[in-house]
């Protein structure tokens, strides 16, 4: 891809693409296999890849005035995911318009190092909190998402190097979905995206400092009925994130 194609494509994920009601989803090392179900889990990857490939037929429709309409069903928004042969559909589309400067060979791998990237994110880093926005780590996580997008822009730009640029690209898509996932910004009732990341680090007046109460006590059935955030801050809108106990350190 030409790298007014790589810029469109990395504004429009990092400000523009809807995150909406995503409350929780796993790194889903295991290739887009099973999209679009009924009370199926959006993993990392296949979200990815439907980012992706939504973000390219968009690009398709506004600066090729290609008919993309007839794939819009295969998407399902609201929940990050795609039908399983959505790729498969892209590269069909693109052999038949033949554009120049695109190669539609390699679109697949292009969307499976992006997508690979970022779920390793969580092998690689499953420690680092910056990474995953954990444990209150709002000026870490907004700063890697600088940094990455930084590199990313770097290695495309000027190191002609798109194979990690992809590969950082997908490393930090990795953070910015972890920040809708392990925080509280659904719960604060905000339906947009932020326009924190990747513009700005966030001020500690922003979210919940370390020693102020952020949950109350309930039982998993209440949980689900009602949310477990404590009431000063929903009315302050202060964030607040998830710890991660990988399993059976919790029985230490």
């Amino acid at each position: 891809m030409s790298a007014n194609q790589t810029m469109f494509i990395f504004i429009y994920l990092l400000l523009i693409l809807k995150m909406n009601i995503i409350y929780g989803f796993d790194a889903g090392f295991i290739e887009l296999i099973s999209s679009r179900q009924q009370n199926k889990d959006t993993t990392h990857y296949g979200m990815t890849v439907c980012a992706l490939c939504r973000v390219t037929l968009d690009y398709l429709k506004s600066t090729y005035n290609v008919d993309t309409a007839y794939l819009d069903t295969k998407f399902d928004e609201t929940n990050g995911q795609c039908q399983e042969d959505i790729v498969q559909s892209i590269i069909s589309l693109l052999r038949t318009s033949q554009m120049k400067g695109i190669n539609p060979w390699l679109y697949s791998a292009t969307v499976k190092t992006i997508a690979s990237a970022n779920t390793k994110t969580d092998l690689k880093e499953m420690f680092k909190e910056a990474s995953h926005f954990d444990s209150e780590s709002f000026i870490g996580g907004s700063k890697l998402i600088m940094k990455r997008y930084q590199s990313t822009l770097v290695a495309i730009l000027e190191s002609d190097n798109y194979d990690q640029g992809r590969k950082t690209f997908g490393e930090m898509l990795h953070t910015i979905q972890d920040f809708y996932s392990h925080t509280n910004y659904i719960e604060l009732a905000y339906n947009s995206p932020s326009d924190v990341l990747g513009k700005r680090i966030f001020g500690a007046n922003e979210f919940a400092s370390a020693d102020m109460r952020t949950c109350i006590s309930c039982d998993e059935q209440q949980c689900q009925i009602n949310t477990n955030i404590d009431q000063s801050v929903l009315k302050t809108k202060l964030l607040t994130s998830g710890y991660f106990i990988p399993f059976g350190f919790n029985f230490l």
